[in-house]
């Protein structure tokens, strides 16, 4: 290396070190003085709050300081240092000793010879050892010695001060942290407005506009706190008064708003925005002034959407787990309600692990709440025997905004057993005491009374006595056999009513005959005489003649049993069929091959019921159990050549043919349920021809006074709608109001029940408190539909009720003034302050009831009060015939099996219709229809069941297996809970007979 690059090398280390020093400094400066700057901001912006032009000064800022601090720092020194005479300079500065040398060495550094450089002649020699000279001059001399780096760690320190400084000031001072924050963050509009603690809006009015298959009318809330709260996809709108003048307005989303904003319209100093309820939130009013800063509220107002729950379901049915022995259709009841509205209501069952299937049991339409009962039959599908059957109630309702929701009731299960093999089991029992009973009769007909020859030899008649004790013997063994197939059937509920009634009559005769006859053949035992004999031989007499009679009885009983069967089953088949045709109406609509192999499953089952037929009825005519003429049926050939081909028809999937061979089969089963259900018709006019022209002439008189009263019912029904007509065009006008501020009171009354402690669920003052809140629910529905009347009746039901509960509160405090008192005291003294207020609500909605509904007579023109008049004349005879058919049931039924109830119900039946008569001189043509629509579905049960009426046990497993301790009553809410009511008071004279009957029925 040349000594003029030696001396180069050390200034360029020299200018290095300078311009590093200066840039640590500069930095360290700097930051220490940004830091102090930024301090000062932050502390003035804690003060002044959010801002938007924190950011943009605190940007401008730290751009002048950087700038700055570059230019002094960095473009300076650089700048001073540019080229080597400046370093030279600055080097000479630093090291005096050198300052002449080194300017002159960098002065010199370039020259050549004169000649080169076309200047004066300058010696190389002597500017080389110049160089040279000054090189070895500088080599002692180190850079860093000479611009040491110690200045600059002051200037780091100073920043490193400054950072701690900020650290610590942040962390004491959240206030000045928060402002240091602000000159950074650039602010919401939530952040950048100014709190206000006073209200910004006024006269806050919201309206809501709910989904459609809710079914509420829109309602607007004047005076309204802001907040909103109403089901999800309700359309909201809010209006207000500003406070302030305004010329921009927002309502912010979220607590801090960081759900975003809503624009709101201002228009003739009213504030609006709209929106749709779609899950909870909050939100605050923004305004923004025509001058200043920007305002927001302090607190928020919520928002909470309010999920739509899936229908309450439950159901009834007469056990959890039913077994039964035969196919019978069983009783369900149910009750269903959801807040804004039910749609299909199903009675879902799953027979075994095959698919579910649905029984549609009503559509609600929208109604909030749906109950009713209905009698199922699982037998109507294809059960196997000891196969489960799980059944439960699913509701719908009609939500289109969250998707429609399901609600499910528990399940319940029946099982049930091969009905005709249990059947089997129960004729042969019967036929084997036919025979043994057949025997008995031959027997005393061989040891019947001797001559009087034979009288007189003791021998003779010690050997007669000994063979009737035999015989006496015998036929108590055979009845005891009878008794316990009786027995058997309590337990298992088979035989039904007529045919145990009728078994158990026979079993009382002839035991009583035994009973009878006991001590005559006991004293002929110890001494034969004369009179003795003659006694016996009476007594046998009519002994013989009721056996005959009996085993006739029996065997016509079996006969109608066995008649029966095949005329159950000819049913089934054709039932079967129909599913059959059912099953191939929806495959050729959708092509499911389920429905395919669901078709060729019970097309199997059909070709073997229609085997199980032909066997039965080979056996019939095998036992002889009836007389050839009743055994008339059609070729079952036939039939089981049209099911084989149904077979083949599904095996080819020739819809044309299979739908021909369908029809064929069909066609031929519906001729075998003909002629089977004639014979046993002509069956039962033969040989049970007495008792069937008395309950056909029954029926025919129950039949035209139900259609008296039918036509009755309609006429009166049509007074009622006139009247409804004119009461609500008496009202027109005053009733949306009116139902308003009705409803306001009703919300009130809610409250105040929902807030009532009653503790034990099952006390009376919990059933009444619940009875209340259920009338107040009512009220609410009916004041939608308009039915001031009901809702009238639901007041004054829900008044009676608290009246009732506060009776209990006060009983309960009268015994605890006997007794020190206890921290419960306090909370039933609330109970009874808050029941008091319910109280006067609910009456004070009953008394704003009757004040604004007019007289039911001042709604009746003068021709309709005259045919009011006619209408209780024509009703009252009505009545009169039915309390006379009644006395004629009880004359003439008596004790016929199956119809004991006929007069009862008769009866029942007269007494509403005397109610009926009563409410329509009253004007009350509404509940007197009512009345009269009960009296008449009360007939046309009785009608059904004296039809239906049979002597045996296959028959009786049709009879509906009913929920224990059901009222069966189809009147109106309001008559069966003053019904209910009566129960725990004296009941009303009209009531009489209706209490009498309940709990006939509860003890049954």
């Amino acid at each position: 290396m040349s000594e003029i690059e030696r001396i180069r090398g050390f200034l360029g280390a020299m200018r290095r070190r300078l311009l590093l020093r200066a840039a640590i400094e500069t930095a360290g400066f700097g930051a220490a003085a940004l830091i102090v700057v930024l301090l000062v901001l932050g502390a003035v912006a804690a003060s002044v709050g959010p801002a938007g032009f924190w950011p943009t000064l605190t940007t401008g800022t730290v751009v002048v300081l950087v700038l700055g601090a570059v230019a002094a720092g960095v473009l300076r020194p650089a700048r001073q240092l540019r080229d080597e005479r400046a370093a030279a300079r600055r080097a000479g500065a630093l090291v005096p000793p050198l300052a002449s040398d080194l300017l002159s060495a960098v002065e010199l550094g370039g020259v050549g010879s004169g000649h080169e450089q076309g200047q004066a002649f300058v010696s190389a020699g002597l500017v080389h050892a110049f160089h040279a000279d000054v090189a070895r001059s500088l080599e002692p001399v180190d850079p860093r010695v000479v611009v040491p780096l110690r200045p600059a760690a002051t200037a780091v320190g100073a920043g490193a001060l400054a950072i701690a400084i900020l650290w610590g000031a942040s962390a004491l001072f959240p206030t000045l942290a928060l402002g240091l924050r602000t000159l950074v963050h650039r602010p919401s509009l939530f952040e950048g407005a100014a709190v206000s603690d006073a209200p910004l809006v006024g006269d806050v009015r919201v309206t809501y506009t709910y989904p459609a298959y809710t079914g509420l009318p829109p309602r607007t809330i004047e005076g309204s706190a802001g907040d909103l709260v109403a089901v999800k996809g309700t359309h909201v709108r809010v209006e207000a008064r500003p406070l302030h003048a305004a010329r921009k307005a927002l309502l912010l989303l979220g607590e801090v708003g960081e759900r975003g904003q809503l624009p709101a319209k201002l228009s003739d100093g009213i504030l609006s925005a709209e929106l749709t309820l779609t899950e909870n939130n909050t939100y605050r009013f923004w305004l923004q002034p025509t001058l200043g800063r920007s305002v927001r509220e302090r607190a928020s107002h919520r928002i909470e959407a309010e999920a739509d729950a899936a229908p309450r379901v439950e159901i009834q049915g007469p056990a959890d787990r039913l077994e039964l022995a035969t196919p019978r259709p069983i009783e369900v009841g149910y009750t269903a309600s959801d807040d804004y509205g039910l749609g299909l209501v199903e009675l879902v069952y799953r027979v075994g692990d095959r698919p579910e299937q649905r029984t549609v049991l009503r559509d609600a339409h929208g109604a909030k709440a749906a109950q009713g009962r209905t009698l199922w039959d699982p037998s109507a599908g294809v059960v196997l025997g000891g196969e489960r059957i799980a059944y439960h109630v699913e509701a719908r309702d009609r939500d289109d905004v969250s998707g429609v929701k399901v609600g499910s009731s528990r399940t319940l299960y029946v099982v049930i057993q091969n009905a005709h093999e249990s059947l089997e089991d129960r004729l042969e029992r019967q036929r084997e005491v036919l025979e043994r009973l057949l025997g008995d009769l031959g027997d005393r007909l061989e040891r019947g009374p001797a001559d009087t020859a034979g009288r007189a030899e003791g021998g003779d008649v010690a050997a007669r006595l000994a063979a009737l004790t035999t015989v006496h013997d015998a036929e108590e063994l055979h009845l005891t056999m009878l008794g316990r197939l009786l027995d058997d059937d309590r337990r298992e509920g088979n035989l039904g009513k007529p045919l145990r009634a009728a078994l158990a009559g026979v079993a009382d005769r002839l035991a009583k005959l035994l009973r009878e006859e006991t001590p005559l053949l006991t004293a002929l035992r110890g001494k034969v005489s004369p009179g003795g004999v003659a006694k016996l031989d009476a007594a046998l007499g009519q002994h013989v003649a009721e056996l005959e009679r009996d085993v006739l009885l029996l065997d016509d009983l079996v006969g109608r049993q066995r008649l029966e069967d095949l005329a159950a089953l000819g049913k089934e088949l054709t039932d079967a069929h129909q599913r059959l045709a059912d099953l191939l109406a929806r495959y050729k609509a959708t092509k499911d091959e389920n429905l395919r192999r669901q078709l060729e499953r019970e097309a199997r089952e059909l070709r073997a019921r229609i085997g199980e037929l032909a066997q039965k009825m080979a056996a019939l005519k095998d036992r002889n159990d009836v007389s050839e003429e009743w055994r008339n049926s059609p070729d079952l050939k036939e039939v089981a050549a049209q099911a084989k081909k149904l077979d083949e028809m599904l095996e080819k999937g020739d819809m044309g043919d299979l739908e021909k061979a369908l029809a064929k089969l069909g066609e031929e089963l519906r001729g075998l349920r003909q002629q089977l259900d004639q014979n046993l018709d002509s069956f039962g006019a033969e040989r049970f021809p007495q008792e069937n022209r008395v309950v056909a002439d029954l029926m025919k008189k129950v039949g035209e006074i139900e259609g008296d009263e039918r036509t009755l019912e309609k006429e009166t029904q049509s007074l009622a709608e006139r009247q409804e007509a004119e009461t609500s065009k008496r009202l027109q006008g005053q009733l949306d109001d009116f139902l308003k501020k009705e409803r306001e009171k009703i919300d009130k009354l809610k409250q105040r029940l929902a807030g009532v402690p009653t503790n034990d669920p099952e006390s009376e003052l919990s059933e009444d408190v619940e009875r209340a809140r259920d009338s107040t629910k009512q009220m609410m529905r009916l004041l939608s539909e308009r039915d001031l009347a009901e809702a009238k009746a639901e007041a004054e039901r829900a008044a009676n009720n608290l009246d009732r509960a506060i009776d209990h509160l006060q009983e309960a405090a009268m015994a605890d003034g006997k007794r020190k008192r206890k921290p419960g005291d306090d909370a039933r003294e609330k109970s009874t302050e808050a029941v008091g207020e319910a109280r006067g609500l609910a009456q004070e909605i009953a008394d704003d009831l009757d004040k604004l509904l007019p007289r039911p007579q001042d709604t009746m023109s003068p021709a309709d009060r005259e045919q009011a008049r006619q209408q209780a004349e024509r009703q009252g005879a009505i009545g009169d015939r039915t309390d006379e058919t009644s006395s004629e049931a009880a004359r003439r039924l008596g004790k016929m099996p199956g119809l004991e109830k006929a007069e009862s119900e008769l009866k029942s039946a007269a007494s509403r219709m005397r109610q009926a008569a009563d409410m329509v001189k009253r004007s009350d043509s509404k509940g007197a229809a009512m009345a009269e629509r009960d009296a008449a579905d009360r007939l046309s049960k009785l009608r059904d069941s004296m039809q239906e009426r049979s002597m045996s046990g296959s028959r009786a497993k049709h009879d509906p297996v009913r929920i224990p301790g059901a009222d069966e009553s189809t009147a109106p809410r309001a008559w069966r809970q003053e019904l209910m009511d009566a129960m725990k008071e004296k009941a009303p004279e009209r009531f009489r007979d209706e209490v009498r009957r309940y709990y006939e029925e509860l003890v049954k």
